[in-house]
């Protein structure tokens, strides 16, 4: 099959390798600048050409170690003439230079720092990204946090723009810290689906994506051991390692074994403290066990991935920071017997977490331990206790009164206590909510609901979140009787509802909310005409919830409310695209009250979304769904529009593929998931229709 132009001149361009990544057989070094008298200052005697810099660079190790060492000399011209001499040198001193940070000679190893920090690293290359030069800019004057930032976000970049910057950085970079982490996220770069849209364009063939991909690795491959065939450092046989992986296309999981066990014997004996050339901290390591772990299931051998992380459990800290943030990893990548394991060796750290609790209820569960899921989502609901109501009544918690004790009730609880358990509560139902674990979540809303007052702020917040949850997964009628009680209650006591607007707390929009619901109920029961009304009440209280507008469009009725929709609907579009317009034109004037890209982004979104729902320019939807998405990127509730757009346009390949993107971003979202299903089974009716008949 042939390969496209396209293809080709990609192909080039990965094998031009040198220039691109920044790294040739003479290192660049800026020379150094000249003060005003002429002199570059005391760390060098003056400047240089380019052909002396050439010269000056083309030395021997053997000849750059002596000059090290001369740095010791009891001679203070012998001194001051080797320092002189390696800063000429530059970049080819680097490595050695580094190497003697460590020296047993402190002279030695203050000038050796002095000078490494002193070399002009050329951090970024014309052939760059401009996202990756702004990143790189001035990035040797930022702190060691600010550096690691830098290398964070360009670990996010495509893969195309982000390997030769992150070399370059464990090339040069003299904190070991950095150095690994920037090794890391080279390696990482590996788990990243070689098709993903972001790193190619087009559609070529299968073919022609496997020959740039082959090209590619040994592209990556050569560079890296061109970059770090003389070095020794901890980062480098990390990066050497995975460069043998590129040349053999597979994933060697005996030789990371290895290397990682290797490392374990390398931990430092400080944890806490700084980590040096020829220690690693765990920290660290886990970084790089995950890194594999990941790698391992993006090449297809999940067995693997676990058999690694098993292997290495006892390095997790016995913290429950740490434990929580390897269970959370854990659970996203489906490593379900991992969480098991941690839970078996910290289980008295786990029994005093509930987050740590659900992890490992999760884990049970996804394993089909159903009985084990139960009995630890049960613990964990219990550790933040709330007091028992006695009766029906919306009376207040009693607090302590500093009486007696009776042992055949149970203590008063202070009202601080219970807000605080209560707000615990809360907290972590979201956090379930966000891992699909729905049914957990609604236990831990429902505790506060239903041993609070309905009155207090806190049982009245509990609600609110309860009924997203509800609306999210389609339970209108659990969203109703949710809230019938909250808004019944308004209703009759002015101090309350005073109290919550006080909060900020809006009443109509949760009145319209739960009309919105009632509405949709409706439908559901099939009484159409009933449902009009109610949704037309729903919308009339809140016109910023859109959903409503499109539930009416979708709602069948007479011409009479055929028409009113429509003409509310050509208002709404009206109304969104002078907003448009206006936020736009705002961005242009300077002041302080000039509107953010996101204000921008959000205005684009609800035109396109209310457009691609209904009827209009749905192009024009398209187009400003994909100009929010500049303004804001990766976004996943924009992302879900961009899908929508592409489905009203009847492009159902690229929605769908949009749509993956939004529930990558945020997985376990009904509505998300919902649409993609949605799209999916439009495509498959699409091709049987197709399909010829007989």
């Amino acid at each position: 099959m042939r390969v496209s132009m396209r293809v080709l001149f990609a192909i080039l361009l990965l094998q031009c390798g040198g220039v691109a990544c920044g790294f040739t057989d003479e290192p660049t070094v800026d020379p150094p600048k000249p003060n005003a008298a002429g002199s570059s200052g005391s760390e060098s005697s003056g400047t240089m050409s380019p052909r002396q810099q050439r010269d000056e660079s083309v030395v021997s190790a053997e000849e750059i170690a002596r000059l090290i060492e001369g740095l010791a000399s009891d001679s203070y011209a012998t001194r001051i003439r080797c320092r002189d001499r390696l800063m000429r040198i530059g970049l080819a001193a680097f490595d050695q230079l580094r190497e003697a940070r460590n020296h047993p000679d402190n002279e030695v190893a203050i000038v050796a720092r002095r000078l490494t920090r002193g070399l002009r690293v050329q951090w970024s290359t014309a052939s760059d990204s401009s996202e990756a030069k702004e990143l790189l800019s001035e990035y040797g004057s930022h702190s060691i946090s600010q550096r690691r930032s830098r290398i964070e976000s360009l670990a996010r970049l495509p893969r195309s723009d982000a390997f030769s910057p992150l070399l370059r950085l464990a090339r040069f970079e003299t904190e070991p810290v950095l150095a690994r982490a920037a090794a890391q996220a080279v390696i990482a770069l590996d788990s990243r689906d070689p098709n993903d849209a972001r790193d190619f364009r087009g559609n070529e063939s299968e073919t022609a994506r496997r020959v740039i991909e082959n090209n590619r690795r040994e592209f990556e491959a050569s560079q890296i051991e061109l970059a770090l065939r003389q070095q020794k450092r901890i980062s480098s046989q990390w990066l050497l390692r995975y460069a043998a992986d590129l040349r053999q296309g597979h994933l060697d999981m005996n030789a990371w074994s290895e290397l990682i066990q290797q490392n374990r014997s390398q931990l430092s004996p400080d944890d806490t403290g700084p980590t040096s050339e020829v220690h690693v901290s765990t920290s660290e390591l886990l970084s790089l066990i995950w890194v594999t772990a990941e790698r391992a299931i993006a090449h297809g051998v999940p067995a693997d991935a676990l058999g690694i992380v098993e292997a290495n459990v006892d390095l997790i800290p016995s913290r429950t920071r740490a434990l929580i943030e390897t269970a959370t990893w854990a659970l996203q990548n489906k490593l379900y017997r991992a969480v098991i394991a941690m839970h078996a060796s910290h289980s008295e750290l786990y029994r005093k977490s509930p987050i740590l609790l659900y992890s490992a209820a999760e884990a049970y569960s996804r394993s089909g331990q159903d009985d084990n899921a139960g009995q630890l989502a049960d613990i964990a609901l219990a550790i933040n206790p709330l007091p028992e109501r006695t009766d029906d009544q919306d009376e207040e918690v009693p607090a302590d009164d500093g009486g007696p004790f009776q042992p055949n009730r149970p203590p008063p609880m202070h009202p601080q206590t219970i807000e605080s358990h209560a707000q615990a509560h809360i907290e972590i139902a979201t956090q379930l909510v966000e891992r699909g674990l729905f049914q957990w979540a609604q236990k831990e809303y429902e505790i506060v609901i239903d041993r609070l007052p309905i009155d207090t702020a806190v049982s009245s917040f509990a609600r609110l979140q309860l009924a997203d949850m509800l609306g999210e997964l389609l339970r209108h009628a659990d969203v109703v009787k949710t809230l019938e009680p909250l808004t019944q209650r308004i209703d009759q006591d002015d101090e309350f509802r005073d109290r919550l607007i006080s909060r900020r707390f809006s009443y109509t929009i949760v009145q319209s909310n739960m009309d919105y619901h009632r509405g949709l109920l409706l439908i559901e029961q099939g009484q159409l005409e009933a449902a009009q009304p109610v949704l037309r009440r729903a919308f009339e209280m809140n016109q910023e919830n859109i959903d409503i507008l499109i539930a009416m469009y979708r709602l069948d009725g007479d011409e009479q409310w055929k028409e009113s929709v429509a003409q509310t609907l050509d208002e709404q579009i009206r109304e969104a695209q002078s907003e448009v317009e206006d936020t736009r034109n705002s961005m242009q004037r300077a002041g302080p009250f000039r509107p953010a890209k996101g204000e921008l982004a959000k205005r684009l979104n609800a035109y396109a979304w209310l457009v691609s729902n209904t009827e209009g320019d749905t192009e024009r939807a398209l187009r400003y769904s994909k100009e929010s998405l500049r303004l804001t990127p990766q976004q996943p509730a924009l992302m879900d529009t961009c899908a929508r757009c592409y489905f009203a346009v009847g492009d159902i390949e690229a929605a769908i593929a949009m749509q993956k993107r939004a529930c990558e971003e945020m997985p376990h979202s009904p509505p998300l998931e919902r649409q993609l299903k949605e799209f999916e089974e439009a495509l498959k009716g699409s091709r049987n229709e197709s399909k010829p008949a007989g």
